[in-house]
C-alpha cells in the first residue's frame, strides 16, 4: 500500500483514481527489472513518488 506520498494527494493531482492507476502502474511496469530502480524500492511507490514529484506526467490528449 502506498502510504508516502499519500493517495489523497495524488488522486487531486491526477483527476481520478482510474487515471492515477493508470499512469503509476504503467510507470511501475517500465521501471520493473530496470537499472534506474533503487534496489530498496518497489516500482509501484517509485512511480507514485516520481508522479508525486512531476517528474512523471499524465499525457492527455
Amino acid at each position: 500500500m502506498i502510504t508516502k506520498p499519500p493517495i489523497d494527494e495524488l488522486t487531486e493531482k491526477a483527476g481520478d483514481k482510474y487515471t492515477l492507476c493508470c499512469v503509476v502502474a504503467k510507470r511501475a511496469k517500465e521501471l520493473n527489472n530496470s537499472p534506474e530502480l533503487p534496489q530498496n524500492k518497489k516500482p509501484i511507490s517509485y512511480a507514485a513518488e516520481e508522479f508525486d514529484d512531476d517528474t512523471l506526467q499524465i499525457a492527455r490528449k
